[in-house]
Protein backbone atom coordinates (compact mmCIF):
# COMPACT_ATOMS: atom_id res chain seq x y z
CA UNK A 1 0.00 0.00 0.00
CA UNK A 2 1.23 3.50 -0.78
CA UNK A 3 1.72 5.95 1.53
CA UNK A 4 -0.75 8.39 0.15
CA UNK A 5 -3.12 5.06 0.60
CA UNK A 6 -2.41 4.97 4.10
CA UNK A 7 -3.18 8.78 4.88
CA UNK A 8 -6.51 8.54 2.74
CA UNK A 9 -7.27 5.86 5.34
CA UNK A 10 -6.52 7.37 7.85
CA UNK A 11 -8.81 10.06 7.18
CA UNK A 12 -11.32 7.80 6.18
CA UNK A 13 -11.16 6.11 9.75
CA UNK A 14 -11.38 10.14 11.15
CA UNK A 15 -14.50 9.82 9.11
CA UNK A 16 -15.99 7.10 10.55
CA UNK A 17 -15.43 8.45 14.02
CA UNK A 18 -17.59 11.61 13.13
CA UNK A 19 -20.73 9.61 11.24
CA UNK A 20 -20.39 7.84 15.24
CA UNK A 21 -20.17 11.28 16.92
CA UNK A 22 -23.10 12.74 14.74
CA UNK A 23 -25.05 9.58 15.09
CA UNK A 24 -25.16 9.50 19.08
CA UNK A 25 -26.06 12.99 19.29
CA UNK A 26 -29.10 12.31 16.65
CA UNK A 27 -29.58 9.04 17.70
CA UNK A 28 -33.10 10.22 18.99
CA UNK A 29 -33.84 12.65 17.06
CA UNK A 30 -38.38 12.47 16.64
CA UNK A 31 -40.45 13.90 13.82
CA UNK A 32 -44.21 14.71 15.26
CA UNK A 33 -43.46 12.87 18.55
CA UNK A 34 -42.61 9.80 16.44
CA UNK A 35 -38.95 7.78 16.89
CA UNK A 36 -37.82 7.95 13.19
CA UNK A 37 -34.55 6.08 12.55
CA UNK A 38 -33.04 8.58 10.43
CA UNK A 39 -29.73 9.05 11.85
CA UNK A 40 -29.47 5.06 12.04
CA UNK A 41 -30.62 5.15 7.93
CA UNK A 42 -27.83 7.64 7.30
CA UNK A 43 -25.45 6.28 9.49
CA UNK A 44 -26.02 2.87 7.71
CA UNK A 45 -25.71 4.52 4.34
CA UNK A 46 -22.42 6.40 5.18
CA UNK A 47 -20.82 3.56 6.77
CA UNK A 48 -21.15 1.64 3.26
CA UNK A 49 -19.90 4.55 1.74
CA UNK A 50 -16.86 4.57 3.73
CA UNK A 51 -16.45 1.05 3.90
CA UNK A 52 -16.23 1.36 -0.21
CA UNK A 53 -14.16 3.78 -0.37
CA UNK A 54 -11.56 1.78 2.34
CA UNK A 55 -12.28 -1.66 -0.31
CA UNK A 56 -10.23 0.46 -2.64
CA UNK A 57 -7.07 1.06 -0.92
CA UNK A 58 -6.73 -2.29 0.73
CA UNK A 59 -7.67 -5.75 0.40
CA UNK A 60 -6.92 -6.93 4.43
CA UNK A 61 -8.50 -6.30 7.29
CA UNK A 62 -7.97 -2.33 7.77
CA UNK A 63 -11.07 -1.82 5.29
CA UNK A 64 -12.63 -2.24 8.44
CA UNK A 65 -11.35 0.38 10.38
CA UNK A 66 -13.84 3.20 9.88
CA UNK A 67 -16.54 0.69 10.80
CA UNK A 68 -14.12 0.07 14.33
CA UNK A 69 -14.13 4.24 14.51
CA UNK A 70 -17.97 4.51 14.29
CA UNK A 71 -18.42 1.82 17.00
CA UNK A 72 -15.77 3.44 19.00
CA UNK A 73 -17.52 6.60 19.28
CA UNK A 74 -20.71 4.52 19.71
CA UNK A 75 -19.07 2.99 23.02
CA UNK A 76 -17.63 6.38 24.09
CA UNK A 77 -21.08 7.51 24.06
CA UNK A 78 -22.74 4.81 26.06
CA UNK A 79 -20.45 6.19 29.53
CA UNK A 80 -21.54 8.35 31.33
CA UNK A 81 -19.90 12.03 31.23
CA UNK A 82 -18.38 13.78 33.82
CA UNK A 83 -22.40 15.20 35.11
CA UNK A 84 -23.56 11.33 35.04
CA UNK A 85 -25.09 11.75 31.69
CA UNK A 86 -25.34 9.54 29.23
CA UNK A 87 -25.49 10.41 25.42
CA UNK A 88 -26.64 6.97 23.96
CA UNK A 89 -29.28 5.07 26.93
CA UNK A 90 -29.53 1.48 26.29
CA UNK A 91 -32.19 1.09 28.75
CA UNK A 92 -36.68 2.00 29.03
CA UNK A 93 -37.56 3.57 26.39
CA UNK A 94 -34.94 3.96 24.16
CA UNK A 95 -33.79 0.86 24.34
CA UNK A 96 -35.32 0.40 20.58
CA UNK A 97 -33.95 3.34 18.77
CA UNK A 98 -30.86 2.45 20.74
CA UNK A 99 -30.35 -1.11 18.76
CA UNK A 100 -32.07 0.28 15.76
CA UNK A 101 -28.99 2.55 15.29
CA UNK A 102 -26.71 -0.46 16.03
CA UNK A 103 -28.48 -2.82 13.51
CA UNK A 104 -28.91 -0.57 10.80
CA UNK A 105 -25.25 1.41 11.10
CA UNK A 106 -23.98 -2.18 11.12
CA UNK A 107 -26.43 -3.97 9.32
CA UNK A 108 -25.99 -2.18 5.95
CA UNK A 109 -22.02 -2.34 5.73
CA UNK A 110 -22.19 -6.11 6.84
CA UNK A 111 -24.93 -6.75 3.92
CA UNK A 112 -22.55 -5.37 1.81
CA UNK A 113 -19.55 -7.46 2.69
CA UNK A 114 -21.79 -10.31 2.65
CA UNK A 115 -22.69 -9.65 -1.05
CA UNK A 116 -19.37 -9.66 -2.03
CA UNK A 117 -19.49 -6.18 -4.33
CA UNK A 118 -16.71 -4.34 -2.29
CA UNK A 119 -14.50 -3.13 -4.76
CA UNK A 120 -10.47 -4.58 -5.37
CA UNK A 121 -8.06 -2.25 -4.48
CA UNK A 122 -5.62 -0.25 -6.34
CA UNK A 123 -2.67 -1.76 -6.32
CA UNK A 124 -4.58 -5.15 -6.56
CA UNK A 125 -5.35 -4.32 -10.04
CA UNK A 126 -3.85 -5.26 -13.43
Amino acid sequence: MRPIDRVMLGMLVVDGFVVGVMSVAFGYLRFGGMAIPVAAIIAGLVNCVLLWLAAGFTAGPGRFLPLLAWALALVVGGFPGPGGDVALQPDGSLLLPTLGLLAIGAGLPAALVWSGRLPVPHDART
